[in-house]
């Protein structure tokens, strides 16, 4: 699914999940996992690049090509200039938060990352599970500006797995005005029927659903409910997430759900 894969260790629980999904994602004859471990200080460095050595180690026992590097800085911007200088094809971190307490997701290194990649970003919560093999891939879409990039992820990533696509839009409408629905389930139907269609040219399984409700809540319902293995979310190129694909509701998926969110930025000319 993806050769070059960039995971970032600091030797908690929630990111030696996330290692293990960054494993699992590398596939292909030379995939190769990149373990990246950023310390706050010198004094530091040798138990973080203990965390990474042990993380590369896991890898090569899964049978994957692994390098370890520790650096020090700013967590964010390590892991970005990182993902750059290597070219990886996805960045693999873990997201804090509190079990049973829904979360937000601001001011994080996972927001930081996920807000300025200019690759995809997998995102992996406390509350993740982990699947051994991806046979079910959600995409949630609202067919607007940014969802492109995501949807066109999400086919590679389900054709490469021979998985299930599931195309899932999300109808937030807080009127009583008919009209206002039906235009919105309308869109919503095309919108998900275009990417059945794309599947179908390339003769992948796909699904599609269009949904009323918040669009965080419904979302996170409908990965749960179906056993999806990996979510797909699109992002746009702003400097703040107010302007995520599918509204901001991304904020409150990725640190939030129990499964992997993988987010795809559509890169905007300044």
């Amino acid at each position: 699914m993806y050769d070059d894969v960039l995971v970032a260790t600091d030797g908690s629980d929630v990111a030696d999940a996330a290692t293990k999904q960054g494993t699992a994602l590398a596939r292909g004859p030379e995939a190769t996992v990149h373990v990246l471990s950023v310390a706050p200080d010198e004094e530091s460095r040798t138990l973080y690049e203990e965390f990474a050595a042990a993380v590369a180690d896991d890898a090569r026992e899964a049978g994957r090509v692994a390098r370890s590097t520790v650096r020090e800085g700013r967590p964010a911007g390590e892991i970005l200039a990182y993902a750059d200088e290597h070219d990886v094809d996805l960045i693999v971190v873990g997201t804090h938060g509190r079990t049973g307490i829904q979360q937000v997701l601001v001011g994080s290194v996972a927001l930081e990352v996920v807000r300025d990649a200019r690759r995809p970003v997998c995102t992996v919560s406390p509350n993740a599970t982990i699947a051994e093999t991806v046979d079910d891939v959600a995409l949630a879409t609202d067919g607007w500006s940014g969802s492109a990039a995501a949807t066109d992820h999400a086919l590679r990533l389900a054709g490469g797995a021979d998985a299930r696509l599931h195309a899932l839009y999300a109808v937030d409408v807080e009127s009583d005005v008919s009209d206002t629905l039906a235009a919105f389930e309308e869109h919503g139907a095309q919108t998900t029927m275009d990417v059945v269609d794309q599947a179908a040219s390339r003769d992948i399984e796909a699904t599609r659903h269009v949904e009323q409700g918040a669009p965080h809540e419904t979302i996170l319902a409908y990965v749960d409910g179906e056993d999806v293995d990996v979510l797909v979310m699109g992002t746009e190129s702003k400097s703040t997430l107010e302007r995520l694909v599918v509204g901001s509701v991304s904020q409150r998926v990725v640190p939030n759900a129990t499964v992997p969110v993988v987010t795809v930025r559509t890169i905007e000319d300044e």
